[in-house]
């Protein structure tokens, strides 16, 4: 039965948006913008608010000085014509200090009301119930706000007048409408939460917009990582001209598939060669074992015959497993046991094991290792690195001799391998590291061996992070030289 659930790997969403990382950019992006436009609108209101209430607590502070002003200097006016409390009294008087939406009063000592504004009509300023209000630094009075019937609500300012010291304290009472600050503050909050609104959808458009912009190459890399597989690794992102993080992201990742196509296709090689290089002597072996079910009973030659070939077919396969397996070991070099190793002794070792192979073909070896070289190695590696080489110089050298020595050269200890055997081409000497590479393919069964054995060595001495070099003139010989850094004495001390 067929699910309709969408997968990561049709190219489906597995996890809901807030659990993508797209949604939590997004959430992040929107979040924070969104906190930032909410504070500055509150901040914009409050601000907005405390200037209009400060304009107007400016008016009500200025016609009360006026008014304060105005009664001392009828008082102490010698040609007066009135008091000061006859003045108040009047309402023409006390309308010429106010405008619209202004207020007057004046109450006496005993809380009667003396003048009023004829803007109030009927309706009285209270002078006890109203709510304290704290007004702007610098102003003066008391003040408050209260709801007068007939004006609505009101922001006052309470204070006393006494024209002279011996004149009634007389208290004034100014106010101004707050009906136009509270109009002006509620038109306010409405563009400010439509602005809010606006700027909020802006906000979640551009943060899907940033978030998708993020998060579209990691979706590519993913995609491209999903389509690629081990039979198909030519698959490339090829950004070019990115120089950001994501860019290098990209190249690091076409890097990577670079060396994974090499090394399936080394994988790929190996296994192809390693099939030939086993089918010929499985195929030997076979007609052998054949020949001597038929006639080996009856035919002493073919039975020692047929037995002689199966044994040299059989040594032949367990070189090339043997070797095959030491690739895979050095392959790991976590795996190897390193420790502190004398250059010289393992020359010498190695070496003088296949003195008999070089006297059998009438050739000379010369073993040059008199100068230790200790380096941090496995010992086994090593020997066999010295080995393949001696052996190799030996199967392909007809005359002559070869030479084996060890130096220490600028933090290195060197083994050199030479012989004077008739070189190898100078085509071929790039390829000779390469797993079952042949110079010459027309001996590659007439003379003894693999193929794999330099490739041991490159493998040997990389592991040991070294470097192996060759030198051959056609008719003068080949020369192996082997570098592996030297072991320091803080080193020999930690190996301790």
């Amino acid at each position: 039965m067929v699910s309709g659930t969408r997968s990561a790997s049709d190219g489906g969403a597995p996890f809901p948006f807030f659990s993508s990382l797209r949604g939590r950019m997004t959430a992040w992006y929107g979040g924070v913008l969104a906190l930032f436009i909410l504070v500055f609108a509150s901040a914009v209101y409050i601000e907005a608010g405390r200037i209009v209430w400060g304009a107007l607590a400016d008016r009500i502070e200025g016609v009360g000085q006026e008014i304060d002003s105005f009664t001392h200097a009828e008082a102490n006016d010698p040609f007066g014509s009135v008091s000061a409390v006859s003045a108040l009294a009047d309402q023409t008087t006390l309308d010429t200090f106010v405008g619209p939406g202004i207020y007057a009063e004046v109450y006496n000592g005993a809380e009667y009301r003396v003048g009023k504004t004829t803007n109030l009509g009927d309706a009285d300023l209270p002078l006890q119930s109203y709510a304290r209000w704290r007004p702007p630094r610098g102003l003066t009075g008391i003040w408050g706000t209260a709801s007068a019937s007939g004006v609505g609500p009101v922001l006052m300012r309470v204070s006393t007048i006494q024209s002279t010291p011996r004149s009634p304290t007389m208290t004034l009472i100014v106010g101004a409408s707050l009906t136009s600050v509270y109009t002006e503050q509620q038109n306010l909050s409405i563009f400010l939460l439509i602005t809010v609104a606006l700027a909020l959808a802006a906000v979640v458009g551009v943060s899907l917009w940033l978030a998708r912009g993020a998060v579209s190459p990691i979706n590519a890399i993913a995609r491209a990582a999903r389509e690629i597989g081990s039979e198909d690794l030519t698959k490339r992102l090829n950004w070019q001209g990115r120089r950001d993080e994501l860019g290098q992201l990209a190249a690091q990742f076409d890097e990577m598939l670079e060396r994974l196509d090499a090394a399936f296709a080394r994988e790929r090689r190996l296994i192809a060669d390693a099939s030939h290089e086993l089918k010929t002597p499985l195929t030997v072996i076979s007609a052998n074992a054949q020949m001597l079910e038929r006639w080996g009973d009856g035919d002493e030659k073919v039975r020692r015959e047929a037995i002689e070939t199966i044994r040299a077919e059989s040594a032949n396969m367990a070189r090339v497993l043997n070797a095959m397996l030491t690739l895979a070991k050095t392959d790991d070099p976590r795996a190897l046991a390193m420790e502190p190793t004398d250059l010289a002794a393992v020359v010498t070792d190695a070496a003088s094991g296949l003195r008999p192979s070089a006297e059998r073909k009438g050739l000379s070896l010369t073993i040059d290792a008199a100068a230790p070289a200790v380096v941090m190695g496995e010992p086994g590696l090593l020997r066999q690195l010295v080995a393949n080489l001696t052996e190799n110089a030996i199967k392909f050298t007809s005359s002559g001799g070869v030479r084996v020595g060890v130096a220490r050269l600028n933090g290195t200890g060197r083994i050199v391998v030479g012989d004077t055997g008739p070189g190898i081409p100078v085509d071929a000497l790039p390829h000779v590291f390469e797993r079952f590479y042949r110079a010459d393919r027309a001996r590659s069964r007439t003379v003894e061996g693999t193929g794999l054995g330099l490739a041991v060595v490159r493998n040997i001495v990389r592991v040991h992070g070294g470097a192996v070099t060759v030198a051959s003139e056609p008719e003068k010989g080949t020369t192996f030289t082997v570098d592996i850094p030297l072991l320091r004495s803080g080193d020999a001390d930690a190996a301790r």
